[in-house]
């Protein structure tokens, strides 16, 4: 993995020319709705990763992707959180997240603070996340959606917003390691 950062530029450098796919992204959430669990995704995923596991203290990861994209299963709730009173799809296009800080927690471990951007408000989240030896970036985490403007408070609608990333490279671009 000590040859990580060359391998990601590359990747990216590829999918700038169009020679790669791009990597497989899976942005999931889920949120607790008048007792039952909603889970949603979302896509449009880009990235760019400066990464070496042997200095992760000199990381630069930054990614995001498109609220147009969000699903949750149903339509009409789908276009509802794109209104200005959920995430504003329009005025705000993307949600983003920059690292911060990362450190090595343990063997492919790491932890790291981020700075989350939703809908025009940006706050520090910190999660533990992993990177593997098959290419693939994982971490989940917790924020309160009343924090960043999503809807407001409500007996029915839980507050809080578990959130899941699943990042994995193409093996043709990060085999060489």
């Amino acid at each position: 993995m000590s040859h990580l950062i060359a391998e990601l530029l590359l990747l990216l450098s590829l999918q700038i020319l169009g020679q790669v796919p791009p990597p497989e992204a899976a942005i999931t959430f889920q949120i607790r709705n008048a007792g039952i669990t909603v889970n949603g995704t979302l896509e449009g995923f880009e990235s760019t990763v400066r990464f070496d596991p042997q200095h992760p203290e000199e990381a630069q990861i930054e990614a995001s992707v498109a609220v147009s994209t969000i699903k949750t299963g149903i339509a009409l709730r789908d276009k509802h959180l794109q209104k200005p009173d959920y995430f504003h799809a329009e005025q705000h296009p993307r949600i983003s997240l920059r690292s911060q800080r990362i450190r090595a927690t343990g063997p492919g471990r790491y932890e790291g603070t981020f700075l989350l951007r939703i809908k025009g408000v940006e706050k520090p989240v910190t999660f533990p996340f992993t990177v593997s030896k098959a290419n693939e970036f994982a971490g989940n985490f917790q924020l309160n959606r009343l924090d960043f403007g999503l809807g407001n408070k409500s007996l029915v609608l839980s507050d809080v917003v578990a959130v899941g990333i699943r990042v994995k490279y193409p093996a043709e671009v990060l085999s060489t390691r």
